[in-house]
């Protein structure tokens, strides 16, 4: 509870915190070298951003596209529970097919501080373009263990492709960040976009004209939505200008 109270955010995000840290390293441990994971639980514990998230977003690897068993998923997200800590109490999956496993609510309930719920989703969809990185995390509730996660090219690549296919202010914010991270690699990010966007079936100026169009939409409520998530991500104004700048570079 010390730690919980101690954490910035306030208890919400730090049970939700313990919580993801927690499902991670037992799926982790529980299918050793098969997660990768990503997206804003990445940016938050591997890369020190202070990005809330309330889910455990991984991609299957080694074997890549290949369907997990939902039933064992289930039991290693119930195996997590630690004694009279914590336990986890998944609800049937969401969605459970070729493309992808979700289970949209999983309950966290604990002994001596308040409930709550978290995610957690696994796509099969598509391999890795890149190799993945180890990364370490845990700190403050564990010691230090690491896990696998998908490099900040390859994100930035998937914020660009979700911004083709959604309206969420949270992936300017997060494509934001991993632009500036990575200045220098848009070469490369080129090259990862040109696989990620083979999903997206659309020619390229029709995939700049969505992204373009949903950008412009978020200018009255991304300073609104995006600081309750992200207290660090930069103004609207500000992440529009390293987006825009080298987006049409990197749109396949």
């Amino acid at each position: 509870m010390d730690l919980l109270e101690g954490t910035p955010g306030g208890l919400d995000v730090a049970v939700r915190d313990f919580a993801l840290l927690t499902l991670a390293g037992q799926l982790a441990m529980t299918f050793p070298n098969q997660l990768v994971f990503k997206g804003g639980f990445v940016l938050r514990h591997a890369h020190g951003v202070y990005r809330v998230s309330s889910d455990v977003d991984a991609k299957r690897h080694a074997p890549a596209r290949h369907k997990f068993d939902s039933d064992e998923v289930a039991e290693a997200i119930r195996g997590a529970s630690i004694r009279n800590v914590v336990r986890f109490q998944p609800k049937p999956p969401a969605t459970d097919s070729a493309r992808s496993l979700d289970f949209d609510h999983v309950d966290v309930i604990g002994a001596v501080f308040p409930d709550s719920s978290v995610q957690v989703e696994v796509s099969y969809r598509e391999e890795l373009v890149d190799a993945p990185e180890l990364a370490t995390i845990g700190v403050p509730f564990y010691e230090p263990f690491e896990i696998l996660t998908m490099t900040k090219e390859e994100m930035a690549a998937e914020k660009l492709r979700a911004l083709a296919q959604r309206l969420r202010s949270t992936d300017l914010a997060d494509l934001a960040w991993l632009l500036s991270e990575t200045q220098d690699h848009d070469d490369h990010i080129a090259e990862i976009a040109r696989e990620k966007f083979e999903l997206v079936r659309t020619g390229r100026e029709n995939k700049l004209t969505r992204i373009e169009r949903r950008l412009a939409e978020m200018a009255d409520t991304y300073d609104i939505e995006v600081p309750l998530l992200f207290p660090e991500a930069p103004s609207y104004q500000e992440a529009m200008t390293v987006v825009t700048s080298r987006l049409r570079r990197l749109v396949p």
